[in-house]
């Protein structure tokens, strides 16, 4: 399913014996687009105190329920590594995390990302070998929070288009599909989608997100309503559009 992250935030995590937060936000590879890491608020239980999790814990989806199953214990997440939301996250970091929850990493042997869906074939264990210290202790640069890219400025080929209004998630996956652009900086109160994978460059210190497109070509778009589900028939045809290759074959 295709969610807007704005629907994803707030969202409950139920743990096997209790709740154990709320969605906070969202770390993202903007390498590959897949998210890395969900930020937590533990809530008053916790003194408010933010925890990282992997996708790969989390279970059964409710949305109507806005809940998520976690497959640990609140002691489990009590227990985790502690994370200063004020300094990057580095490799070294990433795999005390994925030591504590007893899930495999998802880089490969020379960090290198894995595929969204799971690792593939053997995965890195979150173990990390004294040689290797050098590289995982570095930060990484593309592990980016979903917050801090909203309200980024589009640039078109020919200019200011609008802004990051939000970004579309694949529950199952936990991959970024879309971008949602506002354009009512240029065209009146319209949103349309673009794939992050049609995204030329992006810049941190200036805030903006550059795509190989005109304004022309993004207006005549197909339009995105956020009180309508995105489904297979709607993305062929943004596709169509573009004339790009579909994300969901082979």
């Amino acid at each position: 399913m295709l969610i807007a992250f704005e629907s994803v935030r707030g969202t409950t995590l139920a743990g096997i014996d209790d709740e154990v937060g709320t969605i906070l936000d969202l770390l993202i590879d903007t390498d590959d687009w897949l998210t890395r890491h969900l930020v937590v608020d533990t809530g008053k239980w916790l003194s408010d105190r933010r925890v990282l999790l992997p996708p790969s814990i989390l279970g059964q989806r409710d949305w109507q329920q806005r809940a998520i199953a976690v497959k640990l214990t609140k002691q489990q997440v009590q227990d985790s590594p502690h994370v200063d939301s004020k300094k990057p996250v580095s490799r070294q970091m990433e795999a005390e995390l994925f030591k504590h929850y007893d899930v495999p990493a998802y880089w490969g042997p020379a960090g290198v990302s894995m595929a969204a869906g799971g690792p593939v074939g053997m995965p890195m264990s979150a173990h990390v070998p004294a040689e290797e210290q050098q590289t995982v202790e570095e930060t990484l640069p593309n592990l980016r929070s979903v917050k801090e890219i909203r309200n980024y400025w589009i640039e078109a080929t020919d200019g200011d288009l609008g802004h990051v209004e939000d970004l579309i998630v694949d529950d199952e996956t936990w991959a970024i599909r879309y971008v949602v652009v506002d354009t009512k900086n240029w065209l009146p109160a319209r949103k349309v989608l673009i794939s992050p994978q049609w995204i030329e460059s992006i810049s941190w210190s200036e805030t903006t997100v550059s795509i190989n497109m005109t304004r022309e070509e993004i207006k005549n778009s197909p339009e995105y309503d956020p009180l309508t589900p995105i489904n297979r028939g709607y993305e062929e045809h943004l596709y169509d559009y573009y004339g790009r290759e579909r994300y969901w074959l082979p």
